[in-house]
């Protein structure tokens, strides 16, 4: 019997996984539609401001960064 309940949850779960809607699946944009328009005025705003925070020295904090200096 008990082997029957693992089985019927195993198939379940399986049924869940494999049969489970995508329809309310979120949007691999940010909160934008697949078919909105593109401001690149604000895109070309946003990429000058990057390369412009990754000439400061404190910007360069990612992974492999050197620590700071300890004053």
């Amino acid at each position: 019997m008990t082997l029957l309940l693992v089985f019927a949850a195993l198939i379940g779960a399986l049924a869940w996984l494999l049969l489970g809607g995508r329809g309310d699946a979120p949007e691999p944009t940010a909160r934008r539609r697949a078919g909105a328009r593109i401001d690149y005025a604000e895109l070309e705003q946003a990429e000058r401001e990057v390369r412009g925070a990754s000439a400061e020295p404190a910007s360069d904090w990612g992974p492999g960064a050197a620590p700071p200096p300890v004053a």
